[in-house]
């Protein structure tokens, strides 16, 4: 809390959190309470609650005992309050005005440079909490291209140095409590104006601003705005005393040795729901459904979801798994809530539960109570209630539908579609409907695991038949049996050595065994011997003799050969019966399943277990859902008749009672209606609450904490930790889905000043600690939900991406799109899938139109880019009509335009405007902005403008790849950039900007011809009758009326060269005439576009290159062969430029292109401009 009692107003409480825990809910909460205390850029209104002091009490660094701002600041504090935390904003300044109007339209009403974080005792001293600092708001990097007065870095580098002295509560109470305590405010003071005076641009503030001449001053408490809700339910978790186990999993769990993902078809059994018949789940959608229900009390997963991945399908599938479950179970349903920190997400949401579950028209289809449209609720802040409740399902929603009005026709109608759907007219009872529907839950679940079962034994016996017979068991097997018949007749060879052998011995004279000891006689004996067994055995029996130990037996040499072959053919016996026997139960599990698999309706059943499952998908489950979705009616209807009186109470009332006893019920029975509840974690935490009875006409407020079942934190890559740090206590698992790589929370501490809030609540032992600390995603300088939760996750689906699951199948943009931001950021992971052609062929899926204009940055300091903006609004109405046609639908619900600077967006909307085409937010209207303007959305073409030409360049572009990305993503068929594409193919190599020039310079036909009729706006003031140019003869004349007229030096840039064009169109003669008139003539041309063909190096263009250079350097001219040129100019002496599409070098002077160029020839003092062009130009001259 921010204000502090002595020590006897300490609370104890017994600590069920740990230590740790506590701090950083102390470090959320008052980070949360500074961004939005501390900002710089100000409202009149927001001004408007703050005390207006005079700058000299700023100076001697308290109040006046009696001044009213001091009684102000203690008014509400009980009498044991010694301290209030403010912040003092020393300087103010308001925006110039004309006639009642800014001067500036992108200026903030109000700027106060200044901050300073002070606590306030009742004697009226200020005593240091926090450095001075400019605002974060006020300082860049910055997301987008907002008023800024300094740069982060310059503060931090000052603050540094100056580590000025700042007092924690209990030290500023231990500094009351000392007589001899003081306060150095004068260090502090003049620390605070140093900064002021060194990074804040006075002059600059003058132009646009004028002083208030006074401060301002404010308890934090009283600025928290949005975020009030929030730093509530932290001050009550402060003293709170329960286990958290969701809080403890955000606040510290890192996992660095992670589990194996739950298997394919082991979490095939937890998948109970789809949303539709039309689209199954990809591979990865369904790993992260089943890794999400396995999720534990306490766990946190992040579910990494690059751009169209299908994130929203993805959301639906858990919360109709989840929803059918819990109606299997019979249990209560769970309580879902989807949450983000903005409301064009949580509208996002919104409209995902209203149009991304399918209803059928069959009896079982759509619901069957009548006047809900949706399968989300929605509980915004209250104040937009009344607003919000008329184009979604409110709370106002739920009170209308358990009023006895309505729940009188609502049976009624169940009962008659239930009647219509089991075709029995005897269903008069919800009771006995709920049962059949029950019924059908389970029945419809058993064929489901029936074929899971199926499948898995299936799966089982060709595990089996593969380990036995490998992949090929068929031809195992026959392979087995001719070897069995091999060893079966060899043995059979063996019996017949044996049965010979013995008929030897049988016939053999007796006088020979009698007298065998007689030498002669045993010579005799063995020599008989020996001539049948060379004469009358098998070479094997031969063999087998001859090898066996010197006096062996014959007779037992055969007999153990005819045993082993007899063993052999045995065993052989016994693999053909296992392998047959492996073979035959493939063959039964596989005629069980595909039986089983036809009864669905459909074909033979497929080998993958990936479609097999997705088939599942859109039938079994699907079918799961929809009588889970009336199943839920039911149990609705029969609670809502338990809770008749209470209901016919609150509809008389008009509002809810607030007990625990009926709030946890409430919230399980609206439920029963929607299966997720959708809010922005800003007002999520006044709706969690209930009140309890405390004695005497007195309640307080607590908290349903650990009631929500699984919290979804929705585009969780753009909410910061403290937003949803609080919120985690109403939770028991959150799901995060987002992308790190789209856009950021907005920054809103210095990383200095997040140091120091750290190391107060004793989370940063030292500086040297800090950068590993922020790692962990909990920081408020860089971190976001979704950080913290892939550090929490303990899977990693992919080795190579962020920790959790990742979704990879992208289905929005063509191929060629989503390439350059698979390049970008997702190293290559993910799989292009879409099926379908673009719309537009005449559109390229990347391509650009070359725009020669001219960055400025007006007094607002967002730039612009006049002729940019004329030239897109130009090519919109040009393209308007073919692009209707195409599409089949309206201009606003094709084409999108973003660009990185909020006045360069309203340039190209007044220009779009002027030209018939609606702009703004509402239906009908074309969306113009910067990228959060498409965050979440997507058109079939987008259109960039890049804003930057080489007159002013920069890297906020380049600053964070995010912006490209986001930009790029939205594009499903045509990605189109307007704008100096020599900038882009000069940008730092490994920039974002390099890399899209690569993609965009990768095929000639990415370029479109398209020239706006205007002139450029900046250099009409120095050449008021610019001339046009309309056809190749008009542009050829031109040319030689600069060469005849030159006196000192002409520079003519052409991305192409011919020698023959220009021999052919005489331009070789006039350009040879103008040197030897010592003109210094200059040629710029490309060198990639003079000697690839297609892309790929060409050996014949590049010796016409040669020969052409080589050509034009005897006539006299210097030839400067350049990267990256795209701009077609002419310049001479300082006086002439001419600027437009035509390739004066090497442009068709015949057929039906030659009249498709434009240019347009200014004529003044341009010293300036063709400087900053030859500059540009000489820097990037090849070596």
């Amino acid at each position: 809390m921010t204000a502090f009692r002595g020590e006897s107003g300490h609370m104890s409480h017994d600590e069920t959190m740990t230590s740790t825990t506590r701090a950083w809910l102390r470090y959320w909460r008052h980070s949360l309470a500074d961004s939005q205390s501390g900002r710089g850029a100000l409202s009149e209104s927001a001004l408007r609650g703050t005390a207006s002091l005079a700058a000299s009490f700023y100076r001697d660094g308290r109040l006046p005992s009696d001044h009213p701002a001091l009684a102000a600041l203690f008014a509400d504090e009980p009498a044991t309050t010694r301290l209030v935390r403010v912040v003092l904003r020393p300087a103010v300044f308001k925006v110039l005005q004309a006639h009642g109007q800014k001067k500036q339209a992108l200026y903030p009403d109000v700027v106060t440079p200044l901050l300073c974080g002070l606590w306030v005792a009742r004697d009226g001293r200020f005593i240091p909490a926090e450095p001075p600092v400019i605002p974060r708001d006020l300082l860049q990097p910055q997301a987008d291209d907002r008023f800024t007065l300094a740069h982060v870095a310059d503060q931090d580098r000052v603050l540094s140095r100056a580590e000025p002295a700042v007092w924690s509560a209990s030290e500023a109470l231990a500094l009351l409590d000392d007589d001899a305590g003081d306060v150095p405010w004068k260090a502090y003071y003049d620390l605070s104006r140093s900064l002021f005076n060194d990074l804040c641009p006075r002059a600059f503030l003058d132009t646009a601003f004028v002083s208030a001449d006074e401060a301002r001053l404010a308890k934090v408490d009283d600025q928290l705005g949005a975020a009030h809700h929030i730093i509530k339910l932290y001050d009550w978790l402060s003293v709170a005393d329960q286990p958290l186990p969701l809080v403890e999993g955000y606040a510290q769990r890192h996992v660095e040795s992670h589990r194996p993902c739950v298997a394919a078809g082991t979490g095939a059994m937890d998948r109970l729901g789809h949303a539709n018949t039309r689209y199954p789940l990809a591979i990865a959608q369904r790993d992260a459904l089943a890794q999400s229900m396995a999720l534990g009390e306490g766990e946190l997963l992040a579910v990494n979801g690059p751009p169209g991945t299908g994130k929203t399908t993805f959301v639906l599938s858990v919360v109709a798994s989840q929803w059918v479950k819990a109606a299997l179970d019979q249990t209560e349903p769970p309580l879902i809530v989807a949450a983000s920190s903005n409301n064009q997400a949580v509208t996002n949401i919104l409209e995902a539960f209203a149009d991304g579950f399918e209803e059928t028209d069959d009896p079982f289809g759509g619901r069957w109570l009548p006047g809900i449209d949706s399968y989300g609720g929605y509980y915004p802040a209250r104040s937009r209630e009344d607003d919000a409740a008329r184009h979604y399902q409110t709370p106002a929603f739920y009170r209308r539908l358990e009023s006895p009005v309505y729940l009188d026709t609502a049976e009624a109608a169940f009962l008659g579609h239930a009647r219509r759907a089991f075709e029995d007219d005897t269903l008069d009872d919800v009771d006995t409907v709920r049962e059949r529907l029950h019924q059908e839950l389970e029945r419809t679940r058993g064929r489901l695991q029936a074929l899971q079962r199926r499948w898995a034994d299936r799966a089982a016996r060709h595990a089996e038949l593969v380990e036995r017979l490998g992949d090929a068991p068929e031809q195992r097997l026959a392979q087995a049996q001719q070897r069995r018949d091999g060893l079966q007749a060899e043995a059979e060879a063996h019996l017949a050595d044996l049965q010979q052998w013995q008929r030897l011995c049988a016939e053999e004279p007796v006088w020979l065994s009698l007298f065998a000891f007689v030498p002669p006689v045993a010579r005799k004996r063995r020599a008989r011997r020996a001539l049948f067994i060379a004469t009358s055995l098998s070479a094997d029996a031969r063999q087998r003799i001859e090898a066996a130990p010197a006096g062996s037996d014959p007779e037992s040499v055969l007999r153990e050969a005819l045993a082993d072959r007899r063993q052999a053919v045995a065993q052989a016996d016994a693999f053909l019966e296992t392998g047959r026997a492996c073979l035959q139960a493939l063959d039964t599990a596989h005629a069980a399943l595909d039986n089983a698999y036809r009864k669905l309706g459909f074909a033979a059943v497929p080998d993958s277990f990936d479609v097999f499952d997705q088939t599942l998908d859109t039938s079994l489950r699907f079918t799961l859902f929809q009588r889970a979705v009336h199943y839920w009616e039911a149990r609705w209807l029969a609670d809502c008749a338990a809770r008749a009186e209470e209901l016919t109470e609150q509809t008389a009332r008009g509002r809810e009672k607030p007990g625990r006893k009926k709030v946890r019920p409430r919230w399980r029975r609206r439920m029963m209606l929607t299966p997720c509840i959708v809010s922005t974690l800003h007002s999520l935490p006044s709706h969690m609450t209930h009140r309890v009875f405390e004695g005497q006409d007195r309640y307080r407020e607590d908290y349903l904490t650990n009631e929500i079942d699984l919290l979804i934190v929705d585009e969780a890559g753009q909410v910061a930790p403290d937003v949803a740090g609080a919120s985690t206590a109403l939770a028991r698992r959150l799901l995060a889905i987002g992308d790190i790589h789209q856009i950021k929370p907005v920054a809103t501490q210095s990383p200095s000043i997040d140091v120091g809030n750290l190391a107060h609540q004793g989370l940063l032992a030292n500086r040297d600690a800090y950068d590993t600390l922020r790692e962990g995603g909990r920081t408020v300088v860089d971190g976001s939900v979704m950080r913290i939760a892939q550090a929490a996750s303990r899977v990693r689906y992919l080795d190579d991406a962020e920790a959790g699951m990742f979704l990879r199948a992208h289905r929005r943009c063509l191929d060629a799109i989503i390439a350059y931001c698979n390049a970008l950021c997702y190293r290559g992971l993910l799989q292009p899938l879409r099926d379908t052609p673009a719309i537009d062929p005449a559109l390229p899926p990347l391509g650009y139109v070359h725009v020669d204009g001219c960055a400025e940055t007006p007094a607002s300091g967002s730039r612009v880019n006049r002729l940019e903006a004329i030239t897109i609004a130009e090519w919109l109405a040009d393209q308007r009509t073919r692009l209707e046609k195409t599409h089949g639908k309206p201009l606003a619900q094709i084409v999108g335009v973003v660009t990185p600077f909020k006045a360069q967006a309203r340039l190209i909307a007044q220009a779009c405007r002027a030209r018939d085409i609606s702009v703004g937010t509402q239906a009908g209207d074309m969306t113009i902005g910067t990228v959060h303007a498409l965050q979440g959305a997507e058109r079939d073409v987008v259109l960039f403008s890049g804003v930057y030409s080489r007159h002013t360049n920069g890297r906020f572009i380049d600053d964070d790849p995010a912006m490209l990305n986001v930009a790029v993503s939205r594009a499903r068929d045509s990605f189109l950039v307007f704008g100096d594409m020599d900038v882009i193919g000069s940008a730092a190599r490994g920039s974002p900007r390099h890399l899209l020039g690569r993609y965009l310079f990768s095929e000639p036909n990415n370029a479109l011809p398209f020239a706006a009729s205007a002139a450029r706006p900046d250099l009409l003031a120095l050449c008021e009758t610019p001339r046009l140019i309309n056809d190749a003869e008009a542009h050829d004349r031109c040319i030689r009326e600069l060469l005849e007229g030159a006196r000192r030096w002409v520079a003519l840039v052409s991305p192409w060269i011919s020698l023959d064009r220009l021999e052919e169109t005489g331009l070789a003669d006039a350009l040879r005439q103008a040197a030897d008139r010592h003109v210094a003539i200059t040629i710029y041309t490309d060198h990639h576009f003079n000697t690839t063909q297609a892309t790929q190096p060409d050996a014949d263009r590049t010796a016409r290159f040669e020969k052409c250079c080589a050509a034009l350097t005897a006539m006299g001219l210097t030839v400067n062969v350049v990267t990256q040129v795209h701009s077609k100019l002419i310049m001479a002496d300082d006086r002439f430029l001419c600027v437009g599409s035509y390739n004066w070098a090497s442009a068709a002077r015949e057929g039906r292109f030659k009249n498709m160029e434009t240019s347009m020839l200014y004529s003044g003092n341009l010293t300036e401009e063709t400087r900053i062009q030859l500059d540009a130009l000489n820097a990037r001259i090849r070596g």
